[in-house]
């Protein structure tokens, strides 16, 4: 077997001395986990807070229990919208950044969004729909984005993320031709992003199992998506980049989104 370019590892703050290689590892195709970050548990409670203050029960009951039957799924709807327009989230997600040595005078962000799926075989709520595989560059177009997924709780491989490393650079047939995010923005079940309907091989996914505290991070040219099991899960999540990213390190070829516009206009600076 071919060996594979990437690697995953699992890295503490401390051994973050230099942010410039590290960026450049992440556009190389490797996957980065950080531990028990301080700051991502601080930023796990304040969403605690905010959820309980909206559904009047805590995150660990609506995961470990079966949806209250007068749960109003436009309230999820709305306190995703909440999350993605609060500035307490926004300067705790930046305190994560200088955490991990990011200079975020440099940087841009998507919206922080909570996500929640579903049991499999069970009907998604919310904003977004649990995701096929993808690659976050087929509908951006933008190469030095940096992918941001923070569970809530701990999760297992059979109800967290997948990530098909040793796809990174080999191209794959999707439907970013045909995908609008126009439409996406107008009809509800619309797919929030472009995806592949290509079967990969067991031996090429890689799973992940979790702690509440840890950050998973990885280049958006990785093919990833949802994983649904016989538990729900929620999750944080955001895109960054930094500014200068094109000019100061080799980023990701295109080989095989067919979308034509490069979306920089859905990240926005972290600091205005």
């Amino acid at each position: 077997m071919k060996k594979l370019k990437y690697k995953i590892k699992q890295i503490s703050r401390k051994e973050i001395k230099d942010i410039n290689y590290l960026k450049q590892s992440i556009f190389d195709g490797n996957i980065f986990i950080i531990k028990k970050s301080s700051f991502c548990l601080e930023l796990i409670n304040l969403t605690n807070k905010f959820f309980y203050k909206q559904f009047g029960f805590t995150i660990e009951d609506f995961i470990g229990n079966e949806i209250p039957k007068n749960f109003e799924k436009n309230k999820l709807i709305e306190f995703q919208e909440k999350v993605k327009k609060s500035k307490p989230f926004l300067v705790l997600f930046c305190k994560l950044m200088e955490e991990l040595k990011f200079n975020v005078q440099e940087m841009s962000a998507d919206k922080i969004t909570f996500r929640y799926s579903p049991n499999k075989n069970k009907k998604p709520l919310g904003n977004l729909k649990p995701a096929k595989p993808h690659r976050d560059t087929w509908a951006s177009n933008v190469f030095n984005q940096i992918n941001w997924w923070i569970p809530l709780h701990n999760v297992q491989e059979s109800n967290s993320i997948f990530i098909v490393p040793d796809y990174f650079d080999k191209k794959i047939s999707n439907n970013s031709d045909k995908w609008s995010f126009k439409k996406y923005k107008k009809f509800k079940n619309y797919p929030s992003t472009p995806y592949s309907e290509f079967e990969f091989k067991e031996n090429h996914i890689k799973r992940f199992e979790l702690q509440q505290g840890d950050i998973l991070f990885f280049s958006g040219n990785h093919i990833h998506g949802s994983v649904l099991g016989e538990k729900k899960r929620i999750n944080l999540e955001t895109r960054t980049i930094g500014i200068n990213d094109e000019k100061k390190f080799n980023l990701p070829n295109n080989i095989d989104s067919k979308s034509k516009e490069k979306k920089i206009e859905w990240f926005s600076p972290l600091i205005k």
